[in-house]
């Protein structure tokens, strides 16, 4: 591989000081919470543990993981009334949940629980308005990113697994821009340059990929890939130390974000420039997807505190109320559709495809609908590209598949990499 234009790596970090943000108060709260309460679960003491749960839940009321933990501990505590109300409102954020955790053995046989059991499956139940796009013929490919060209039909799918970027045209024809496993590093979000003759990627030293050594660790760039040839034609590493740019955006104007979901940071490098420039806020905790509007402006899903807005002159950053009866957590892919994000939820199951409409100041979510459960096929969904009127996401990644050193967990057999087309207007 030839190494065409290697650039000088300059950073420049823009600090944004203003008053605090409620959300990150609230988040800091909600987890002192649960850490209290978790402390008082190991010592025996429930009454202090309902006290501490309650205080998270009100302080952060749309992580679903600390409503259900007061489910249990109210069925633990055998009260009745609030086990049921509680119930009906998780199952109004449309989530599912096991409901024969043993905590809930006493309530199954009353008649009030059937509904309940009936409303937890319908939240579960597919929701198949996707359908298969590109089916990619190499099982052990491990996808994270993708982008389409509509015009040719052609596919780009980068693999963590295999350390390159796959390329699929009708017939079921793959070809590796760089021959497998032979790539700097495992790839992992990829667009095309707005050139098209060119993909901007994003690559890290994970344990996963093939033919880790210790020493790739530190290994995290930003690339610009010739498609022809695969020839590296630009490369900006990101600083010293532990990174995974898990997504990047490319805006109208030429300007090149990418989020960074380990430290966490929010990279920008702008048209025509060669210094990266870091963005960092309270509200970075673990950073995943990115979409940009037609103004300009740059969303950003965080894993643990959900919809963030970020406003590019100003550096400033917001989080984007949810909607009532909605989270917006544990998104992974994000895009922009005609005033909505459209979102891979992939951090509940089983795993849905969202759009949240924002209201006229995209401060808050209007309305949140599930829009795909394709669970037959997208098993573990990570991120996707809309073109048109169309999401085109990966639907079966393999992170759980693998175990954090890269071995394929026993009895487990890999189905092929399927990339799922779903039309948004319906």
């Amino acid at each position: 591989m030839r190494l065409i234009l290697p650039l000088l790596l300059l950073f420049v970090t823009t600090p944004v000081v203003r008053a605090q943000d409620p959300a990150v108060d609230s988040a800091r709260t909600a987890r002192s919470a649960w850490a209290s309460a978790v402390r008082a679960i190991r010592e025996g003491d429930t009454t202090a543990a309902r006290v501490q749960v309650d205080r998270a839940a009100s302080a952060w009321p749309t992580q679903p993981y600390y409503r259900w933990q007061q489910i249990l501990l109210a069925a633990r505590a055998h009260d009745t009334a609030l086990v049921r109300a509680k119930l009906l409102a998780f199952t109004r954020m449309e989530l599912s949940a096991d409901l024969e955790d043993s905590a809930l053995s006493e309530f199954r046989e009353r008649p009030w629980f059937a509904h309940v059991r009936s409303l937890n499956a319908a939240n579960a139940s597919p929701i198949v308005r996707s359908e298969a796009f590109a089916i990619l013929r190499t099982p052990t490919i491990w996808p994270e990113g993708v982008d389409v060209d509509v015009s040719s039909g052609t596919v780009y799918v980068s693999s963590i697994r295999h350390r390159t970027i796959m390329e699929f045209k009708a017939g079921h024809v793959e070809r590796p821009l760089w021959p497998l496993d032979s790539g700097p590093g495992a790839v992992l979000a990829v667009r095309r340059a707005p050139s098209g003759d060119a993909l901007w990627v994003t690559i890290a030293g994970l344990p996963q990929m093939r033919g880790f050594h210790p020493s790739d660790s530190g290994t995290a760039a930003l690339l610009k890939v010739r498609i022809a040839d695969g020839a590296i034609l630009r490369r900006i590493d990101l600083p010293p130390g532990k990174h995974v740019p898990g997504d990047l955006a490319v805006t109208r104007a030429g300007d090149i974000y990418v989020s960074d979901s380990h430290e966490p940071v929010l990279y920008r490098l702008a048209a025509g420039s060669d210094r990266l420039e870091a963005i960092r806020s309270p509200l970075f905790r673990s950073l995943q997807g990115i979409a940009i509007d037609p103004s300009g402006r740059v969303f950003l899903a965080d894993y643990s505190h959900g919809l963030l807005r970020l406003d590019p002159a100003t550096g400033e950053v917001i989080r984007i109320a949810d909607a009532p009866h909605s989270t917006a957590l544990g998104c992974d892919g994000i895009a922009w559709h005609n005033g909505a994000i459209i979102a891979i939820q992939n951090g509940f199951a089983p795993a849905r495809i969202m759009r949240f409409r924002l209201n006229g100041a995209a401060d808050s979510v209007a309305t949140a609908e599930v829009i795909d459960r394709n669970s037959a096929l997208a098993d573990e969904p990570t991120l996707g590209v809309v073109i048109g009127d169309d999401l085109y996401y990966v639907a079966n990644s393999q992170w759980e598949k693998y175990t954090a050193a890269g071995v394929l967990r026993p009895g487990v057999i890999l189905s092929p990499p399927v990339i799922l087309r779903l039309r948004l207007k319906l």
